[in-house]
């Protein structure tokens, strides 16, 4: 029987075409069914702190927290702080890739200000849902949500200062098509900021052979 993703062998996924079409597919699959889940709440999917303990725990601001309501801390499931790298200057122009229920989006909004733009895309509809929900509901009026269905972004070339993106490439099927999207659309001179995990070894061969894996 074939396994899930069509082979336990170690793929360089920076190459192109290291994964079929089928292959990508149910693995953005599983990836979305995943996140449409955990689009009310991360309590439970996760096996690092999640919600309001995993954003104070990975430097955000007791301030920032304080103005976000818990429809929205709860489905925090971010890895890091991409937004503390550098800073963002106001007025920015700022994408954030796999934006979930919108966390890193308001507090983006917030850097950027009234002079600003910040855009959010994201492969589950109900994140999606949820964070343009979540932004409304805080009254931020310079943010964009969009739901993209491959690594292909929707943006022209050279439009972002900043691309950011927060435990999010590392799920992607098609890095090396991601990877060169970000590159189109930042400016010259524009930066990328993101936090991820990355494997330190080889997974098991049960692992390796699910799509699962890939939304752990």
């Amino acid at each position: 029987m074939q396994t899930a993703i069509g082979s336990t062998k170690p793929r360089n996924q920076l190459q192109p075409g290291a994964f079929s079409a089928e292959e990508m597919q149910r693995i953005r699959s599983a990836v979305i069914k995943k996140y449409a889940a955990v689009s009310s709440s991360a309590a439970g999917f996760f096996k690092y702190p999640v919600g309001k303990e995993g954003a104070l725990q990975l430097g955000y601001s007791q301030e920032l927290l304080d103005a976000i309501p818990d429809t929205l801390l709860n489905a925090f499931c971010g890895v890091g702080n991409p937004l503390n790298i550098e800073d963002i200057a106001a007025g920015s122009c700022v994408l954030d890739i796999g934006c979930g229920a919108g966390f890193d989006l308001f507090a983006a909004s917030r850097l950027t200000g009234g002079t600003g733009r910040v855009f959010g895309v994201d492969l589950s509809r109900e994140m999606v849902a949820r964070a343009r929900a979540n932004l409304a509901a805080l009254q931020a009026n310079n943010y964009e949500v969009l739901e993209i269905t491959s690594e292909t972004l929707p943006f022209s070339n050279h439009t972002f200062d900043v691309v950011v993106s927060n435990g999010v490439i590392n799920l992607s099927p098609d890095k090396a098509r991601l990877f060169a999207e970000i590159h189109r659309v930042l400016k010259p001179g524009g930066r990328l900021q993101f936090a991820d995990i990355i494997l330190e070894k080889e997974l098991p061969p049960h692992l390796a052979a699910g799509v699962e894996s890939w939304s752990q």
